[in-house]
């Protein structure tokens, strides 16, 4: 009996020790906060599955858990798990500051696990962590990723700002900030901290007119952070949303999907493995979704798990395997660093249950640098992209996974992305004709909608509606102006801040694009070229004035040389008759009596007065000294008056055949007469107040210092004063609408050349996806003529009733400009003539009573002889009484006329002897 009782003892022993070697069980450690109660249970969870890959190899876990981080208490926890034998440490997380538990398990062999992202380790920090291995994703990968997604054609962030939370790990943007500058105009930074109001954060965010925001922080404030944006209108269709948190799916950020909520989000996550689908009657009727492993701590838990067992299950296998059995730094497990570097070489294929994360691979100094990422939007969990470091941003209809269409066919799939596109666009703009104006109604017809407008830019918006397939409502803006930027304010106005705001999709009008419109809304291609020109009042031209050869000298000066010639006149009567020197030689008179006689009388001296002044010289010269000193100051007096006079005269002539006395910009600059201007805050008064031209900032500072103000509200308000100025106001203005009101108002026109190349193009919120299709759109209109025709439609029409002035000045004179000098001529004449026949009645009185003759016969006598202009000599009397002939006055002229032919005949008789 007791033989047979022994027999069973042993027979048990040995299938004791049998199945002992069949099954080697295995002590491993894991660490916890007792916050992590799901990455307890994930790691639970792991266990359990590995367990049943392979009977020979079990796990038996250790758990410890701590409430606050104390590196104290952890090397007591670390230390009891090493002494119980455990063969790896899985944890802590991040949470510790302490790096006790990987010097610990580099001093004793025992590998250790990390499942979360850790500060970056310099070369001397890995020689003590050699035993550490980190499934999480490298956070200088994840950085490399974040700047690949948002450089890539997909999203094209050009500025932005970074909101991130103060514990936030940062080392994951460090690709970020080194693509792109912290300026203004690239990288802004806005940091907030948990429980904060951040209402805070947002109103910073949208004073700063960012559209573009990527959002770092926990998910479990994620929905806290993103609800505080709705009151600061930053959920608009333009305004994008990139958020950096892999575990964004499971934040609840679901919750805002709605048509109000239409801001394009996108995050990332760590893309998941995908089992092949399995056709049997459970899989088919089995809705339970297994929620265990949606967070990426809990899949990285299992993931850590999977990757040592498979490691140990391969070491365990091989000869000089054994479990470890000492206590804290009081011996070294061997097969340790051979079960790390087995981890480093494991192939994602090989291992058995499979990762929850697609491409887990450790390199060399135990980090994960290689993972599959997804690019999502997290508000209907649909996948656009997939980021991996071979391939970098790969849009997800390229890839082709045979394994993955059931997965792909979710019912979120079906959900609209309201991001997308906008129902219709809001085109803001501003009434100012010819591009936008309110239509006038005939009577008894009312417009509704965008019908109540007409213009350019409403053609253009029709044609461009057609050409690229959307629809729009015109909004114009409250205050009439095109967007201009007050310093003092930090805000934009018009056209633009509502661009800004999110209240407008499109912005038209004659908006021209400058640079500093550019930094807070994009323009598409230009549609019109233009520049700048003048416009000034059309004086209208001067009458003809026949005397204005007096013009050169005032009324005042003609009645001075007048006097000054008289009184010269007199003075030279006076010398010279005090000087004997201007005394003739005695002769004798009538009476034999021997006198002298005197040459300067008033007839003589006005003849030589007269003929000096007007460069005409004369016979009569003086020979005295004092007569000839006088006489030559006259001459220098007569010389300078008659020279300036035809100076005058020639510079009176020249400038009045002149339009105007300004034909450019350096003209307008250059006078004080004109005042001129532009409006204000425009792209017109931008490139003068910015120019580093000379001639552009002379205009400008006198443009500022012209009182009453020289700027205007809009292109009216300058034309109206232009107008009202009548030639003492310019208006600098876009070529194109100066034109337009040239046409249509005969009193205005353009001088000079235009200057300063400028664009008109439509406005759209920065980074806006439709920008290219709208300048596809541009450009076709363009190669179609269909904005050469608008154009002429609205700016070249034919509805002038101006008359044009046909004449063509040759610089030669009409008789309306030299007509007085032929007044004056025929005024002469007939005061000569005037004179002259005084003196001829003077003469035929003094011959009828020096003859006593009656006066009639002789002035018939002496009118015969006047009118036979042919004779040039005239006898002594030319009237005799003759009694028997019934004409007097021909006998002597007869007799001469006879007596000269005798004398005439003779002669020639002589000759011809």
């Amino acid at each position: 009996m007791m033989s047979a009782i022994k027999f069973l003892v042993l027979v048990a022993l040995i299938s004791c020790s049998t199945a002992n070697e069949e099954a080697l069980v295995l002590k491993i450690g894991a660490i916890f906060f007792d916050t992590e109660m799901k990455l307890a249970e994930a790691f639970d969870v792991a266990v359990e599955e590995v367990n049943a890959v392979n009977p020979s190899l079990r796990l038996e876990p250790i758990k410890h858990y701590m409430t606050i981080d104390d590196s104290i208490v952890l090397q007591d926890l670390s230390c009891e798990l090493i002494g119980n034998g455990v063969a790896a440490i899985f944890g802590p997380s991040s949470k510790t500051n302490s790096d006790i538990v990987e010097v610990l398990c580099n001093m004793t062999g025992i590998p250790h696990l990390q499942f979360d992202w850790h500060p970056q380790q310099s070369f001397r920090e890995r020689l003590n962590h050699q035993m550490t291995v980190n499934v999480a994703p490298m956070e200088l990968m994840l950085s490399n990723a974040f700047s690949d997604i948002l450089g890539s054609k997909s999203f094209d962030w050009k500025s932005f700002t970074i909101a991130y939370e103060k514990s936030a790990h940062l080392n994951r943007l460090q690709h970020i900030f080194a693509w792109k500058q912290l300026h203004k105009t690239g990288i802004k930074m806005q940091e907030f901290q948990r429980g904060d109001d951040y209402r805070i954060l947002w109103k910073r965010i949208n004073n700063a007119r960012e559209k573009f925001v990527l959002l770092d922080c926990p998910a479990d404030i994620l929905v806290d952070v993103v609800n505080a944006s709705i009151d600061f209108n930053m959920t608009g269709s333009f305004n994008n949303l990139f958020l950096t948190n892999l575990d964004t799916h499971v934040s609840g950020i679901d919750r805002f999907y709605s048509r109000e909520f239409t801001v394009t989000v996108a995050a990332v996550r760590l893309r998941t493995y995908i089992p092949p689908p399995v056709h049997d009657e459970i899989d088919v009727f089995d809705n339970e979704v297994d929620t265990r492993f949606d967070s990426l701590g809990t899949q990285l838990v299992y993931d850590s798990v999977v990757l040592f067992y498979n490691a140990l299950l391969q070491m365990s296998q091989r000869s000089g395997f054994y479990m470890p059995q000492f206590s804290c730094g009081h011996g070294f497990w061997q097969p340790g660093p051979h079960i790390v570097q087995q981890m480093k070489e494991l192939s994602p294929k090989q291992v058995k249950p499979p990762f929850k994360t697609q491409r887990l691979k450790i390199n060399a100094h135990g980090q994960r640098e290689d993972f599959n990422l997804e690019i999502y939007n997290p508000l209907i969990d649909r996948v656009t992209h997939i980021w991996n470091k071979d391939f970098q941003l790969v849009d997800i209809e390229k890839i082709k996974e045979n394994s993955t269409q059931a997965v792909k066919q979710r019912r979120l799939e079906n959900k609209e992305d309201f991001s997308q596109k906008p129902v219709r666009f809001t085109v803001a703009t501003r009434v100012g004709k010819p591009y936008f104006s309110w239509r006038d109604e005939p009577e008894g017809v009312h417009y509704e909608g965008n019908e109540r407008f007409e213009g350019y830019a409403v053609d253009l918006i029709y044609k461009l509606a057609e050409e690229c397939k959307f629809d729009f409502d015109f909004e114009p803006v409250r205050d009439n102006k095109y967007g201009s930027y007050d310093a003092a304010t930090d805000e934009w106005d018009g056209i633009i801040r509502q661009l800004i705001d999110n209240n407008a999709q499109i912005g038209i009008c004659d908006l021209t694009i400058t640079q500093a419109r550019r930094s807070v809304v994009d323009f598409t291609v230009p549609f019109m070229q233009l520049g700048i020109s003048i416009l000034s009042y059309k004086e209208p031209p001067p009458k003809a004035d026949i005397y204005g050869f007096l013009n050169p000298y005032g009324v005042e000066v003609w009645l001075y040389v007048m006097i000054a010639m008289m009184i010269t006149s007199m003075a030279m009567i006076l010398a010279g008759r005090m000087d004997q020197f201007e005394w003739e030689p005695p002769s004798e008179n009538a009476n034999r009596e021997l006198v002298r006689q005197n040459i300067w009388n008033m007839h003589n001296t006005m003849w030589l007065v007269l003929g000096s002044i007007l460069t005409q010289g004369c016979d009569l010269l003086p020979r005295g000294l004092p007569m000839r000193l006088l006489t030559a100051f006259w001459w220098i007096f007569a010389l300078l008056i008659s020279q300036t006079y035809i100076a005058k005269l020639a510079a009176f002539i020249t400038s009045s055949k002149l339009s105007g006395n300004i034909a450019s910009l350096h003209d307008l600059v250059d006078q004080n007469k004109v005042q001129f201007g532009t409006i204000r805050g425009g792209a017109t008064s931008v490139y003068f107040s910015e120019s580093n031209d000379t001639e552009n900032r002379m205009a400008w500072n006198k443009m500022l210092s012209f009182k009453p103000d020289a700027f205007t509200k809009n292109n009216e308000e300058g034309v109206d004063r232009v107008k009202l100025s009548r030639g003492t106001y310019a208006f600098l203005m876009e070529t194109t609408n100066l034109q337009y009101y040239v046409q249509r108002n005969c009193e205005l026109t353009q001088i000079g050349e235009s200057f300063g190349e400028k664009h008109y193009g439509i406005a759209v919120p920065l980074n806006a996806n439709f920008r290219s299709n709208l300048s596809v759109g541009i450009l076709k209109l363009s190669e179609q003529g269909v904005l050469y025709n608008l154009r002429n439609k609205w700016f070249n029409s034919n509805e002038s009733t101006c008359v044009e002035d046909s004449t063509i000045d040759d610089g030669q004179f009409d008789m309306d400009s030299v007509g007085g000098l032929f007044v004056m001529l025929i005024v002469g004449l007939f005061i000569a003539f005037l004179i002259g026949i005084a003196e001829f009645l003077w003469h035929v009185h003094r011959i009828a009573v020096k003859e006593k003759i009656p006066a009639m016969l002789a002035l018939k006598a002496e009118f015969n002889f006047l009118i036979r202009f042919w004779l040039t000599k005239k006898p002594l009397h030319t009237y005799r009484e003759s009694r028997d002939s019934t004409s007097t006055g021909y006998s002597s002229l007869q007799q001469l006329s006879s007596g000269s032919t005798v004398k005439k005949k003779k002669k020639t008789k002589k000759r011809a002897e």
